[in-house]
């Protein structure tokens, strides 16, 4: 069942990317990987984020947000003027540009410390490898086994 989920979350995220999307979403969440330390202790490194489309932002809120580079960047909200949102990373000493709050992805819902890290690893090919391995031991091996029990039993 987790490979199942694994494999379906990999395959919607690499269509979603392929598609322009910057953070691909089911039902209005999405998720994210925290890659640095400008949110810490909040947010520390290798932390997953679930993160949900809201209508409105409110200042304090940690939102994440497509940059100009087309980089999700997670920082906490502390200005909304004119239809523009700034942001700061907690542990950063200044704020970034002022950006469109129509670039806002969503805010932070949960985070999972050291989760990210194995996200990040299955996307690799070692890591498509093991998801490979694992299906397929799931698929044969319980097979196996019932032959195998049918066979003794059988004598």
């Amino acid at each position: 069942m987790l490979f199942l989920l694994i494999v379906g979350l990999f395959g919607y995220t690499l269509i979603a990317k392929t598609t322009g999307n910057p953070l691909p979403t089911v039902f209005g969440w999405g998720s994210a990987v925290v890659l640095s330390g400008s949110m810490e202790p909040e947010l520390p490194v290798g932390a997953l984020l679930f993160i949900q489309r809201e209508k409105n932002y409110e200042i304090g809120e940690i939102v994440t947000y497509e940059d100009e580079n087309g980089t999700l960047v997670t920082h906490r909200l502390t200005a909304l003027e004119n239809g523009n949102a700034v942001t700061k990373g907690d542990a950063n000493n200044v704020e970034d540009t002022p950006f469109p709050v129509s670039k806002i992805c969503g805010k932070v819902q949960a985070v999972l410390p050291g989760v990210g890290g194995t996200i990040l690893w299955l996307k690799t090919p070692p890591g498509l490898c093991a998801i490979l391995l694992f299906g397929g031991t799931l698929l044969f091996v319980p097979d196996y086994i019932i032959r195998k029990v049918g066979k003794t039993l059988e004598k």
